[in-house]
């Protein structure tokens, strides 16, 4: 049982964080994408299978870490995970991408935004298909 529920989440997570993303980078900052298209590789179509399988293992990592860490499985409690991550991606990724590239800073800010948003979701999803031992003692 807690194989499949682990699979159910991470297959419902991966299904709507790719649903997300593009929504968000197609359709919200289309133009803001366009303007720094010149900045993207010429290849990326030939390397997103790469994308595809970062994104799975991320997905079973936050699922993972759910599952280990979460208290009470609340949606709540979900959704502050899902902030915790959010903080860690926008530092590790958004930031980054702002020192590294010349990139506007509200382009970058607006990914953090979008990114806090994705991740509460998978929180509150996680803690409703993957719920943790609600009897735990915590002292």
């Amino acid at each position: 049982m807690g194989i499949r529920r682990f699979l159910l989440a991470s297959l419902v997570i991966l299904a709507v964080g790719m649903g997300w993303g593009g929504l968000v980078h197609l359709v919200l900052l289309r133009e803001a994408n366009a303007a720094i298209a010149h900045l993207m590789r010429p290849d990326m179509a030939g390397k997103m299978w790469m994308s595809i399988v970062g994104m799975a293992g991320f997905v079973c990592l936050f699922v993972l870490g759910y599952g280990r860490f979460a208290r009470k499985g609340t949606v709540g409690e979900g959704i502050v995970y899902g902030l915790f991550f959010a903080a860690v991606a926008g530092l590790l990724v958004d930031v980054n991408q702002y020192v590294l590239y010349p990139i506007p800073g509200s382009l970058a800010w607006t990914w953090f935004a979008g990114g806090v948003v994705e991740f509460c979701l998978y929180g509150a999803l996680v803690s409703w298909l993957y719920p943790v031992a609600r009897t735990r003692l915590d002292t």
